[in-house]
């Protein structure tokens, strides 16, 4: 994904958090298990067929079908397997591993690749073709030239922070037809890997291709499909293209303009009309001394304790809750560190709280996919969203980690040649001079060794370190530092008030799209009926939340539940 039109700008990230409860809504069974997707005015089958034609694609040694580039994505758009994507992620006549979201695996070949401006890739077009037999998936292509502002649209496909070779659902409306540059604008939030995603109407039709973000956030640039009509003939040739064709096809009409208007002036949806509202903040220090501020949802259990629960990595030993104009102490009853949840408890009664009897023990599955979702923050603050990818485990992301010391091979044996003062090696007690002979029992007695053993670990990993000083060996333990990289300067990057801290390595959560602030985890997310879904646990990237499902939640409700039972 190219960077901007405009220059990047950063935001402070946010030091406090808040906690914030809700009022009590009783949600039956037989409501909960109704859900469906007719809140986005897209069908099931709309959704799915549209799912299983967005690919996720890779550049490939055309000899050792090794990867070579970083992923990107793209659709299929016939039964003979033609696919569009971006132009600054293809190269014509080169190979490239293309995944389904079946688990299928092919190859496809770069065609042509359309690019006038060098500089910016515009008009930043491309076509590839499935090599081997078909017939393949595919989504029908629509018209650009159908569109309308704040018209209805999707996206699916494959952020690159994103562990999964799933595509990955967003919504967003129409916001400009055409630029000055030829692109649409729609606010189906995307971030790298998303190029040369497929942008779909409300009839499941291929409309655009994602190019590009903007600086601000839920601003995104797509390739008008309407371009891919028009330079069709040209394209399918294996050559790079620095003119615009002076060969163009028939773009024709769209034969289900009127029918896709109808879909257009669909309302919005609304928050739902529930009792639901905010109560003030809560405060809680944590065991550092810093004051954090997050958010928290209260629940009843059936013994009619009530209890909060939060994200357990930003709530110390000393939380309070600052209800109304009085403080009151909150005791901690159950951590659970996997999770990243904590439950907590109070003397202030008959605080407004979600009856947990009411919630549905259901896991969010695939069929739910594109409903939509509401993060509820303040009294009269909510964020949309839409369940963007069903429940799963998210996995740990490795962090590099480093000694903060540098090294070279000296007779053999990586040797510390310079050390941090106020780093890990400094800290574990190694010294420029000693030479590492294994890390956890491991022989590493080489750069080559020690380089493909260090792969294996991630920043806060505690390593046992076997060394050599002048003719003594000894041993330490060394925990590793975070690598410091430069921050990336691309406009995905631009995330009010970062990322979370703790935002991978859950046993199960659903992804969804609601941009959703760290400070603004442990809120409660609900359905457009009011139904509780689950709360919010990681601001994970430009494009992604985290929330603990609901069933999750009610395992450790239940938990909760036991132990103040003892």
């Amino acid at each position: 994904m190219q960077p901007s039109y405009k220059t990047n700008q950063y935001s402070t990230p946010i030091a406090l958090m808040i906690i914030w409860f809700i009022l009590s809504i009783n949600v039956s069974r037989s409501v909960a298990q109704s859900q469906n997707r007719s809140s986005l005015y897209v069908s099931d089958s709309i959704i799915d067929k549209a799912r299983s034609a967005a690919i996720k694609m890779f550049g490939i040694d055309s000899i050792t079908k090794q990867q070579n580039s970083a992923p990107f994505s793209g659709v299929v758009v016939s039964e003979d397997g033609y696919i569009l994507t971006v132009a600054h992620a293809t190269k014509p006549g080169n190979f490239y591993r293309v995944i389904f979201p079946d688990g299928k695996q092919a190859f496809a070949k770069a065609l042509g690749r359309l690019v006038v401006d060098p500089q910016s890739n515009l008009p930043d077009i491309a076509m590839m073709k499935m090599q081997g037999q078909g017939p393949w998936p595919f989504a029908e292509m629509g018209w650009s030239s159908s569109l309308n502002k704040n018209q209805l649209c999707f996206g699916l496909s494959y952020p690159e922070t994103v562990p999964f070779n799933i595509p990955f659902f967003r919504a967003g409306r129409i916001l400009k037809e055409v630029d000055d540059y030829g692109f649409m604008w729609s606010s189906c939030i995307m971030e790298p890997g998303d190029s040369g995603g497929p942008l779909f109407d409300a009839m499941g039709r291929v409309i655009g291709l994602h190019s590009r973000i903007d600086v601000a956030e839920g601003i995104n640039f797509e390739v008008p499909i309407d371009s891919y009509r028009k330079y069709w003939s040209s394209l399918t040739n294996a050559v790079a293209i620095n003119t615009y064709p002076t060969t163009i096809d028939s773009i024709a009409e769209d034969p289900d303009k009127m029918k896709l208007l109808e879909l257009a002036v669909k309302e919005k949806a609304k928050q739902p009309k529930t009792a639901i509202q905010a109560i003030p903040i809560s405060s809680i220090t944590h065991e550092n001394g810093d004051t954090l501020r997050i958010l928290g949802t209260v629940f009843k259990l059936p013994s009619n304790r009530q209890v909060i629960l939060s994200k357990s990595s930003l709530v110390g030993e000393n939380p309070n809750l600052k209800f109304g104009n009085k403080t009151y102490p909150l005791t901690i009853l159950l951590r659970d560190e996997k999770k990243d949840l904590i439950a907590l408890t109070t003397n202030k009664k008959s605080l407004p709280s979600f009856t947990a009897s009411a919630i549905a023990d259901q896991a969010l599955t695939d069929t739910l996919v594109g409903v939509n979702l509401w993060s509820l923050i303040a009294k009269n603050e909510c964020k949309a969203g839409v369940l963007g990818m069903s429940t799963r485990v998210f996995p740990r992301i490795p962090i590099p980690g480093t000694f903060d010391a540098q090294m070279q091979e000296i007779n053999g044996l990586p040797t510390l040649t310079k050390v941090d003062s106020l780093g890990a090696a400094h800290r574990a007690g190694l010294q420029s001079g000693d030479r590492i002979i294994s890390i956890n029992g491991h022989d590493v007695g080489s750069a080559i060794k020690i380089n493909a053993a260090m792969q294996k670990f991630s920043a806060g990993d505690t390593l046992l370190i076997q060394y050599r000083r002048a003719t003594t060996n000894l041993q330490t333990k060394v925990v590793l530092s975070k690598w410091q990289m430069s921050k990336n300067p691309h406009p995905a990057n631009n995330i009010p008030g970062g990322t979370s801290i703790r935002k991978d390595n859950f046993p199960s959560v659903f992804l969804h799209d609601s941009r959703i602030h760290a400070s603004e985890c442990g809120s409660p997310v609900i359905d457009d009926k009011g139904n509780f879904i689950g709360i919010n646990i990681a601001r994970f990237s430009h494009t992604a939340c985290l929330a603990i499902p609901r069933n999750t939640v009610l395992e450790f409700l239940y938990k909760t539940q036991l132990t103040t039972e003892k």
